[in-house]
């Protein structure tokens, strides 16, 4: 809403300057690296410098050029500002923060990157230059030297970037994993811990990693670990945890666990699908159970196993667990704490609003 009554309240401005400039010929002043050559030859009539007022009033037209999705007259309004002659130190800094942004939107990254490092060598903007410099590093997936920035960050701006760290130790662990270099991977893992002791990430991929070399009780302690950080990734864990309790032989731990977790999380449709799976197989009243579950908190998971264990065979349950099969597909799977995505699988960082750790599996709700 607020950037709506911004853009309203520029335009005006950007009306007035934009028929000034285009007079002068300050949107023809070169290639934009988002189109194709202007039609003529560049214009050499750029405006004399003014004031410090005019220049800043040319960014924000830039600024909203770009914001509005108009890449290439923000980049040509941008590098014919900085051709004029004259421009101060700190305007010719912000017109270079300015253009890394059009880039780095534009999806140009070496340029942008060029940019940023530029200001950076210089010291200007440092800021913001570093912080659009670790987003540009986290896109293109080079993990050392996310990580080398956001230290530089952390010692600029005093705030710890410990968590974001952590992630890219995963990250890179997760790369060493996916190559069968489980060594490397749980490396990497113990690193992110000690960047962020409560990195739940790091104690599910420890999980796994003990689970792929058969190390149960190592697995088990993880995964409870992980719990104990982040109850909301209790869907994540529990198929681990049957697994190895399983693998270890031990039915009566992993009952006792189930009963010290619904003790902890009373409220858990996941710990209560579990045990009504466990009594099941012991031919346990598993739907009187249940029932009792779903009757103070509904849910589409909880109802299809209730249908499945209360008619089993018959044509009428087959019709409504299909029906509830599909309302449950339709379901989102995750959601972001921090921007109300929800995509269909996990991502350690959102896509939408690019925040760490803030995809969790979604509620299951009627």
């Amino acid at each position: 809403m607020l950037e709506t009554l911004i853009s309203w309240s520029l335009l005006p401005l950007g009306l007035v300057l934009g028929i000034a400039l285009a007079k002068r010929g300050a949107f023809d002043s070169g290639d934009s690296p988002l189109s194709g050559p202007p039609s003529g030859p560049p214009s050499t009539e750029l405006p004399p410098r003014g004031d410090a007022d005019t220049v800043e009033l040319q960014l924000t037209l830039g600024t909203l050029f770009r914001k509005r999705g108009e890449l290439d007259r923000a980049i040509q309004l941008h590098e014919a500002v900085m051709a004029r002659p004259g421009l101060s130190i700190e305007e010719a800094a912000s017109v270079r923060l300015e253009l890394a942004q059009d880039f780095l939107k534009g999806g140009v990254m070496d340029r942008a990157e060029q940019l940023l490092n530029d200001l950076v060598n210089r010291g200007r903007h440092l800021e913001d230059a570093l912080e659009l410099l670790l987003d540009l590093h986290e896109q293109g997936r080079d993990w050392p030297q996310a990580m080398s920035t956001a230290g530089r960050l952390q010692s600029v701006q005093g705030r710890s970037q410990a968590k974001r760290i952590a992630h890219h130790h995963c990250e890179l662990a997760e790369n060493a994993r996916h190559d069968g270099d489980l060594a490397e991977a749980r490396e990497r893992v113990n690193k992110a811990l000690a960047s962020d002791r409560d990195c739940v990430r790091g104690n599910l991929m420890l999980a796994a990693l003990a689970e792929a070399e058969q190390d149960w009780p190592l697995a088990i302690r993880c995964g409870i670990r992980a719990i104990a950080q982040d109850r909301r990734y209790l869907p994540e864990v529990l198929p681990l945890l049957r697994r190895c309790f399983d693998q270890s032989d031990d039915a009566a731990g992993y009952a006792q666990f189930l009963d010290d977790a619904e003790a902890d999380h009373p409220d858990s449709m996941a710990v209560a699908l579990a045990r009504a799976e466990l009594l099941a197989t012991r031919e346990g009243d598993a739907q009187a159970y249940l029932a009792g579950r779903l009757l103070k908190a509904p849910n589409w998971r909880g109802l299809l196993f209730w249908v499945d264990a209360a008619m089993p065979g018959y044509a009428t349950a087959s019709a409504l667990t299909e029906a509830f099969r599909k309302r449950l597909d339709a379901q989102p799977r995750y959601s972001c704490s921090s921007c109300g995505l929800k995509p269909g699988v996990l991502f350690w960082q959102c896509p939408s609003c690019k925040q760490w750790a803030t995809i969790a599996p979604a509620r299951d709700e009627i």
